[in-house]
């Protein structure tokens, strides 16, 4: 799951999001130490994440002229995929079956190692969606929440905060906490509480029709936040806990606090924030401090629009480089 040698323009591309925009892809290239964005959107590719071993053909991906960089960064969001801190060594490795693929890392001195695994046949799957002799080459296979982080610990915004800082990355179906101190990972945990359950809970109590949910969090006619407060409060009591680890573990006052992968009802949840934590909730794109050339420069509005849901792609993309 690491890049096999030295990369400096790479397109990172997320596996699985199922967004009906398309798939996520952001190219990255780095030059003198600057990371710059080379071309960013939504691609129009063949093929779903198989969810059972031999379920699916092989597919093969051509990327549009923008995005053939030589090398590209897959981030895999899948269901039975797996990202914790636990004891163990370091490396990738296989079980004995041969069925899960997994990498270790240690992110922090004194914090157990960081497990990604992810099923093999979903690997190789991923694997062959770009065949040798076309541009780009696969180098680098990640799990889609550390290839998240990655993208973040990376940020001009934890730069910002001084690297100290907790920070939520918001899917579909779940929320990925973690906690940085000196801009490296010690806390991390994923919660069953995603953006999914916050537009299936207004849509079924406030009786609206599921396409347009999004307006009603937008809009100021409706307050959505007595549905959503059950929702959220347990996450935000999560949020307040990784704080509390900080001060008594690593000597940290946590003063900032950061939301990745929203990209409706910011307002809400910084309302809830607000009076649940007393804090300010600081909302993030992935763009941020990132100097643009090329197609980037120009991007479509719905494309800028849409920007938290590209944070996956370029922070696979951003976690090879900086490994250069």
């Amino acid at each position: 799951m690491k890049p096999f040698k030295a990369c400096s323009d790479v397109t990172g591309l997320e596996v699985g999001a199922d967004l009906s925009e398309g798939v996520p892809a952001v190219r990255l290239r780095k030059s003198k130490g600057q990371v710059e964005m080379v071309a960013a959107g939504f691609l129009d590719l063949p093929g779903a994440l198989p969810m059972l071993s031999g379920a699916s053909e092989a597919q093969t991906w051509r990327l549009p002229a923008p995005f053939r960089a030589p090398h590209a960064a897959l981030a895999i969001r899948s269901p039975h995929a797996s990202l914790r801190h636990t004891a163990g060594g370091h490396g990738e490795t296989a079980d004995r079956a041969g069925s899960l693929r997994s990498v270790s890392r240690q992110t922090a001195p004194e914090t157990p190692p960081l497990v990604a695994s992810l099923p093999e046949f979903q690997a190789a799957w991923a694997a062959r969606l770009l065949p040798e002799g076309h541009r780009p080459t696969a180098c680098s296979l990640q799990v889609a929440a550390a290839a998240a982080m990655g993208g973040f610990a990376a940020s001009s915004a934890l730069a910002q905060a001084g690297g100290h800082a907790v920070a939520l990355f918001v899917f579909a179906e779940s929320t990925s906490l973690a906690a940085f101190q000196d801009s490296k990972l010690v806390f991390y945990r994923e919660h069953a509480v995603g953006m999914g359950h916050l537009r299936d809970a207004i849509s079924s109590q406030l009786g609206i029709e599921p396409e347009l949910v999004d307006s009603v969090l937008e809009d100021t006619l409706i307050d959505p936040v007595p549905v959503i407060e059950p929702i959220l409060r347990p996450l935000y009591r999560q949020i307040e806990i990784s704080a509390d680890y900080l001060l008594r573990r690593c000597k940290c006052q946590v003063e900032h606090f950061f939301v990745n992968g929203l990209t409706v009802g910011g307002a809400h949840w910084a309302t809830l924030f607000k009076r649940v934590m007393n804090q300010t909730m600081t909302f993030c794109s992935p763009f941020d401090g990132i100097r643009r050339t090329g197609q980037a420069t120009r991007l479509p509005e719905d494309v800028e629009k849409r920007a938290p849901l590209l944070m996956t792609a370029l922070g696979a993309a951003r976690t090879v480089l900086e490994d250069v």
